[in-house]
């Protein structure tokens, strides 16, 4: 039998790792790299506080703990807080439609709330990957905040009916940026450095509403090039969904006042509930934070990546420990976040042993289909098991189920499973695969355009192959793949053919992970 321990028992039972155990996890980052801040407290005490790599590279400055980085997807939890407050004083409800603060969005015939917003299942699609299947993703152009609001006004369509799904969108969080200045009468700036980063002591921590401002001490944020590192900031004022500049030290703060309920019961305690799709499930995404167990403790969390800038944040409050991770380089791998929360934590349960052998592995590889989403998933068969493509081999727990990052998939015969995750199922489908003959080729070649995109494509036929060619930037061009029936996919996403009553092809559907068939009409 096993008996946990919680509390100031497991406090205790806490590891105390020395600082060469964190320096091993980051030993790659050094003098001719970008690299990373990492700090952690215990009981509202700093244990660790130390950088690796350089903050800018062209004049070889050092990163230090004092070092100030964007902070990606973690700030989200900011700006939830913010509309927390101001539901807080009754400025706004989370029940309430979006369109009664932000009436540029359509009528999509079924009402979002504020609160679909803050834990993602509004079923707005993402308005950069809609930019980025429009030809200019995030990065190749500067985009302003208003930009962002006039894509995401723009949909006409949602992926989903709200409240269905858990899909996450950094749409939700830019109109809650919006909704912020307009039911609280200040930017969502001018709000969070008074009501929160001024009064906890957060001096290092602002928002990136211009990125032309100069910001003393950032660092600058890289990815790999074939010539080693090459700049890559996010040159956009849209902020809400990201966009948060600061410290290690300061998001201890944070994560101090946070366990310590300096925000008062109302907003501490609705940060972390969960969000609920319509059937009733809970999912683990709650307000700007993820809620989940590691190690057999509840962990709140969430990553972020903008540019090349990359971040966790992290805290397990039945051991009262809190970790921050900020880094510059874009192939900086969060986990390694966890890898020194690990270091500090109890022991947790071991491992569940596998269960059984998964039958059948070479009969059930093949080519699967998301039934709502289009998108496609290879499973190939190795050693007794499968593998997704991109992933580790999936671990089997029975004859008919397989473990993965991802969730589970339960496999229902040969030719459908269902990918069971916390945060919803879907279910795929066996596809065949596709060859289009020629006359389907050259039915495919023409114009086509898209109002919600704001952008064109033509696609071209050449030597039997077909390859999407932007109207307005010739030299992006995508070489359609064919996948499945009707069907082609291309590097970033997937093309759908849409055709009429008589069998001709009318219009393309361009889908990626966070956007569902932005349709393009053919002209």
């Amino acid at each position: 039998m096993t008996f946990w321990l919680t509390g100031a028992a497991a406090l205790l039972a806490a590891s105390q790792p020395a600082p060469a155990d964190v320096d091993w996890l980051f030993a790659h980052w050094g003098p001719a790299t970008p690299g990373c801040t990492i700090a952690v407290a215990r009981d509202g005490r700093t244990v660790l506080d130390r950088a690796y790599g350089m903050a800018d590279l062209e004049h070889d400055i050092a990163n230090t703990p004092a070092t100030r980085f964007e902070a990606g997807s973690v700030s989200k939890q900011f700006t939830a807080a913010a509309i927390l407050m101001l539901a807080e004083q009754g400025r706004l409800s989370l029940a309430d439609d979006v369109r009664r603060f932000v009436p540029e969005l359509p009528d999509y015939g079924a009402r979002i709330t504020i609160d679909q917003l803050l834990n993602h299942t509004s079923g707005l699609r993402d308005w950069g990957s809609v930019a980025a299947l429009a030809g200019w993703p995030r990065g190749e152009a500067a985009y302003t905040q208003a930009d962002a609001i006039a894509i995401i006004a723009r949909q006409r369509s949602l992926n989903y009916e709200p409240g269905a799904e858990y899909s996450y969108t950094n749409s939700g969080y830019n109109l809650l940026t919006l909704i912020v200045e307009r039911a609280g009468g200040a930017t969502l700036a001018a709000f969070t450095r008074a009501r929160l980063f001024e009064p906890f002591g957060m001096a290092a921590t602002e928002w990136r509403d211009d990125f032309r401002r100069i910001v003393p001490n950032r660092a600058i944020a890289y990815a790999r090039s074939r010539a080693g590192f090459a700049q890559e900031m996010p040159f956009e004022d849209a902020y809400g969904n990201g966009g948060l500049i600061t410290t290690t030290g300061d998001l201890l703060i944070w994560n101090e006042a946070l366990m310590g309920g300096r925000l008062g019961p109302f907003v501490t305690a609705e940060l972390e509930r969960l969000g609920m799709l319509s059937d009733g499930r809970a999912i683990t995404y709650a307000r700007g934070l993820f809620v989940d167990r590691h190690r057999g403790l509840r962990e709140v969390s969430h990553g972020g990546a903008t540019g090349g800038y990359r971040a966790w944040l992290g805290f397990y409050p039945e051991v009262r420990l809190s970790v921050a991770m900020l880094c510059n380089a874009a192939n900086a791998d969060r986990d390694v976040a966890r890898g020194v929360a690990d270091l500090y934590l109890p022991a947790g349960p071991a491992e569940a042993a596998d269960e059984g052998r998964f039958a059948d592995a070479d009969g059930r590889a093949g080519l699967f289909v998301d039934e709502r989403t289009g998108m496609p998933m290879r499973l190939a068969a190795e050693g007794g098991t499968l593998r997704a493509e991109g992933a580790p081999p999936l671990r089997a727990l029975d004859a008919d189920r397989l473990q993965g990052a991802g969730g589970i998939i339960a496999f229902e015969g040969r030719d459908r499973f269902r990918l069971l995750r916390p945060d919803g199922d879907g279910t795929y489908r066996r596809a065949a695969p596709w060859t289009p003959d020629a006359a389907m080729l050259s039915a495919l070649a023409g114009d086509y355009a898209s109002d919600e995109a704001g952008a064109a494509y033509r696609i071209e036929i050449r030597d039997g192959i077909a390859r999407l060619v932007h109207a307005m930037r010739p030299g992006l061009r995508h070489e359609l793949r064919p996948l499945y029936a009707d069907a082609f996919a291309f590097d970033g996403g997937i093309v759908r053919l849409h055709r009429d009553a008589n069998g001709r092809i009318a219009a393309i559907g361009l889908g990626a992970p966070r956007v569902r068939d932005l349709r393009f009409e053919r002209r």
